[in-house]
């Protein structure tokens, strides 16, 4: 799965309000899944860090989340339903490569994976991987830095995300695709969630999170 997901580390934090409600993948352009609300209104990139985010635990991972743009929803262990904006795809590349790393992984890679190649190859790495364990109390070496939005239209967003590591900074860059009426990673035709993460000297050109 690479290296970035394993990288992130767990604090205690706060929970974004979440409901069960179906998903849905047999929908029309433009519709969205019963009882998925988020405010889809505008589509510029945040330029400052967004206000309402939160801080919650998925697994060992502490992730972002918003009562705004998402995720709102929960079905199964699957958190879903994201903000049709940058923040929401933000937000959607924290959550999802996540809950990849837990025990529901496969139905996370149904729901929030765009099928294809990419999704069947990974799937096949995945299932000679464990899962991680909730409560456990090793910790990794990074935290949640910041984000940036490289390119955004109503079907696809590319994201980067920061990490803060014990010896600097690393980035890597998530695909995304407008899919079922919600965000879903796009994966590259070799199974990969995501870029490699790499080194960075200094967060410079990303949008840092508050908190």
């Amino acid at each position: 799965m690479g290296g970035f997901v394993a990288l992130t580390t767990g604090t205690d934090g706060t929970s974004a309000q979440t409901a069960t409600a179906p998903l849905s993948s047999n929908l029309g352009e433009g519709e969205r899944p019963e009882e998925c609300r988020t405010s889809d209104a505008g589509d510029a990139v945040p330029m400052e860090p967004p206000e309402g985010i939160e801080w919650r635990m998925l697994g060992l991972v502490r992730v972002p989340v918003s009562a705004e743009a998402g995720p709102t929803r929960m079905d199964g262990g699957v958190w879903w339903c994201f903000a049709h904006t940058p923040l929401g795809a933000v937000l959607a590349a924290h959550t999802i490569t996540a809950e990849i790393t837990e025990k529901h992984w496969r139905a996370v890679l149904d729901r929030q994976v765009v099928a294809g190649q990419g999704r069947d190859i990974f799937e096949f790495t995945r299932a000679t991987e464990p899962d991680t364990i909730r409560g456990s109390a090793s910790r990794s070496v990074a935290t949640p830095a910041g984000f940036a939005v490289t390119s955004y239209t109503d079907s696809a967003a590319a994201v980067k995300l920061l990490l803060k590591t014990s010896s600097g900074y690393a980035e890597s860059t998530f695909d995304l695709r407008w899919n079922g009426g919600d965000w879903r990673l796009l994966p590259s035709p070799h199974g990969a969630l995501h870029s490699e993460a790499s080194p960075m000297e200094n967060p410079r050109g990303y949008v840092l999170w508050k908190g």
